[in-house]
């Protein structure tokens, strides 16, 4: 499978602002790349904000449903599809008051990856 740059470089940078707005009083972000297996990685971003109440992550990327005052609920929804429609999965982890934990793992051909 050949992932989409574009489509991918959307995914990325939606997480990242989720993790920019979740910190409005500052904070780290960090984002780390693993081989989970040979033919398999994730992308993880770590953020230092505000946190997911738990009964709401399950919600995360469903249509319309936003934890934001100004988010219209699609930003996370067209992520969770590109990153399924590339093979792969997104899974979310938070804690209030301590920051969230977003892990994008994705099939990769070994030929073409070097990690």
């Amino acid at each position: 499978m050949t992932g989409e740059p574009n489509q991918l470089k959307q995914v990325i940078i939606n997480l990242l602002k989720n993790s920019i707005e979740a910190m409005p009083n500052g904070g780290e972000i960090t984002v780390n790349l693993k081989r989970t297996a040979p033919n398999a990685l994730s992308i993880i971003i770590l953020d230092q904000g505000i946190g997911i109440p738990t009964e709401q992550i399950q919600k995360l990327g469903e249509p319309f449903f936003t934890t934001k005052e100004e988010g219209t609920g699609l930003g996370l929804m067209v992520c969770f599809k590109i990153i399924e429609n590339h093979g792969g999965t997104i899974n979310i982890s938070s804690e209030p008051n301590k920051g969230t934990s977003v892990e994008v793992s994705l099939p990769i051909n070994i030929d073409n990856v070097k990690i």
